[in-house]
């Protein structure tokens, strides 16, 4: 077996089942239940070594990472399982920021492989045993081998029905909560709220948040105070003030019961001070007494690819996965660091908000491109739709399906500026690997 076929694997069970799927709903479409059993029927631990679950709507790979570096860089050998990857599916799995090699990736499959197949032949023909709850399974046999002593877990897109949800986390951190996912969590921002705050359950010993809704809020301290389980808000224990932000990254100021102090953070973007904050926030809980040197070391060992990442060269190119209006915005407040012209690529979901990451970004932009992405299980929004809502907000705009002659047409363009690729991370995968074989041609010439 090598890594294409175990990665085929991943995902088998999910594809056999779609033709007999008959819900967009998670929590009557997916059943985190077989999760749970291929973990235990494995001899994994559901609830050692202690977890962090991060859950929310936007930056929770971010906040995972940097959670994950701070802890590391004060004595702690950490697990991360964060998704989708950006380049290589094994990106999903590190220790100590170190991925797991292909040949361990496609040894542990193998391992699992009899009793996921037991599993998946016993269960009803529109059930599956979901692909991150597979690729969770890996990780934890990679983690124990590993001999971690924490790991931090990135959920999907829900929490009451995502896969890494059957872990007993003793801490839950949820980032800002926005109105996505309507079909698989809504229909309603407190719909989506609640499914997210599962990862909240009684025992813990600790939930973390910030910058929530005020309806998010309200539910978030409810469902804590039903399970007396001590919530830490941003704004009411701890506080962070942006110092400084631009291309080079930020300085923010940080304030808690356990510190007040300045720190350097190398991601760009305003909004990853907020992540930042989320990360601090849970690590000094987890490990009092952590002092403000081991935590910079960690900020400054943090690298999140494909998030408001800068990619230089001739024009520089600007990546990012905004997938909706409020992240969009985000982008745009880095935008007035780069070099105009700005020629936006952009290439989201039909059933994400195309629309709002249009109406913030193409009116910025002195040319827009639609495409889509190589990614098979994306469908994008109809050719004639999505053009003519680019074209009421830009006059020069064109429409490219293929991202590889999208990528290409906009570089060429870009005699003088920069491009500005946002839009799926499925598109940001494309244009990683479309400019790294574009340089390493260059380069060999």
């Amino acid at each position: 077996m090598d890594s294409y076929e175990a990665i085929k694997f991943v995902y088998q069970s999910y594809v056999d089942s779609k033709p007999y799927l008959t819900t967009d709903a998670d929590i009557h479409r997916r059943h985190p239940r077989y999760t749970r059993e291929l973990i235990t029927r494995l001899g994994l631990s559901l609830s050692e070594p202690p977890t962090a679950l991060i859950a929310g709507s936007k930056g929770k790979g971010s906040t995972s990472t940097l959670l994950a570096c701070l802890l590391e860089h004060a004595g702690r050998h950490v697990g991360l399982f964060t998704g989708p990857h950006l380049v290589d599916f094994c990106e999903r799995i590190r220790v100590n920021g170190i991925k797991i090699d292909e040949e361990n990736f496609v040894r542990l499959i193998q391992n699992l492989m009899p009793v996921a197949n037991e599993i998946t032949q016993a269960m009803p023909r529109d059930h599956y045993l979901g692909p991150v709850g597979t690729t969770l399974a890996v990780a934890l046999q990679w983690y124990q081998e590993q001999q971690t002593d924490f790991n931090v877990v990135e959920c999907g897109r829900g929490g009451v029905s995502d896969d890494a949800s059957v872990l007993h986390n003793q801490w839950s951190v949820l980032t800002p909560i926005m109105e996505e996912h309507v079909r698989e969590l809504g229909p309603t921002l407190l719909d989506i709220a609640a499914n997210k705050a599962g990862i909240v359950r009684p025992g813990q010993k600790l939930c973390v948040t910030c910058q929530q809704h005020t309806q998010v809020s309200t539910l978030l301290r409810s469902l804590c105070r039903h399970f007396a389980v001590p919530l830490k808000q941003e704004g009411a224990d701890f506080t962070v003030e942006a110092l400084q932000s631009d291309l080079s990254g930020s300085r923010f100021y940080y304030r808690s019961q356990a510190r007040e102090a300045e720190f350097k953070l190398p991601l760009v973007g305003r909004f990853q001070i907020i992540n930042a904050a989320l990360a601090l926030a849970t690590a000094e809980e987890i490990l009092p007494g952590t002092t403000d040197d081991e935590l910079q070391a960690g900020l400054d060992a943090a690298r999140w690819p494909g998030r408001c990442e800068l990619v230089p060269g001739r024009p520089p190119v600007l990546l990012d996965g905004a997938i909706n209006a409020q992240s969009a915005q985000y982008v745009a407040a880095v935008l007035q660091e780069l070099a105009p012209p700005l020629h936006l690529v952009t290439g989201v979901p039909a059933d994400k908000d195309w629309r709002g990451v249009l109406s913030v970004l193409a009116p910025l932009a002195a040319s827009v491109t639609v495409t889509t992405a190589t990614n098979p299980h994306l469908e994008f929004p109809a050719r004639e739709e999505v053009l003519a809502t680019a074209e009421g907000l830009n006059g020069k705009c064109e429409y490219v399906q293929d991202p590889e002659a999208a990528l290409d047409r906009a570089l060429a363009a870009a005699q003088t500026g920069t491009v500005v690729i946002v839009g799926t991370q499925s598109l940001v995968r494309d244009a990683k690997v479309f400019l790294s074989n574009k340089n390493t041609g260059e380069g060999s010439r």
